[in-house]
């Protein structure tokens, strides 16, 4: 085995190499987690109401039903991380919710002016 291969051996397990300093890996913990989560449901959130583009599919692909069950677990969610995030952030999450909130009722009311 060359050298370059044993120092990338060494800076891809995250030891110290050539004054490098070392990386350390945090798994996250259950809040972070959370607020993970909430970010991908609310992604989808947006894409299921026909707001925003499936990055995939490239197109516009709505699901009342499900943009529904996003939002009211995220709401479930934010409650449940309250405790562990600053008022700031809860209350960005409030604003993100309340924001999903009132573009679902826009557009529940665009498609039952449509049928």
């Amino acid at each position: 085995m060359g050298e370059q291969e044993k120092q990338a051996m060494h800076q891809t397990a995250g030891m110290e190499t050539a004054g490098q300093t070392e990386q350390r890996f945090v798994t996250p913990d259950v809040p972070q987690a959370i607020l993970f989560s909430i970010s991908i449901l609310s992604d989808l959130a947006w894409q299921k109401m026909g707001l925003h583009i499936n990055p995939i599919t490239k197109q516009i692909e709505p699901d009342m039903k499900q943009a529904r069950l996003a939002i009211d677990t995220i709401a479930l969610l934010v409650e449940m991380v309250r405790e562990w995030v600053d008022e700031r952030q809860y209350d960005s999450l409030r604003t993100l919710l309340a924001n999903l909130r009132l573009n679902f009722a826009e557009q529940a009311r665009k498609q039952q002016s449509q049928s």
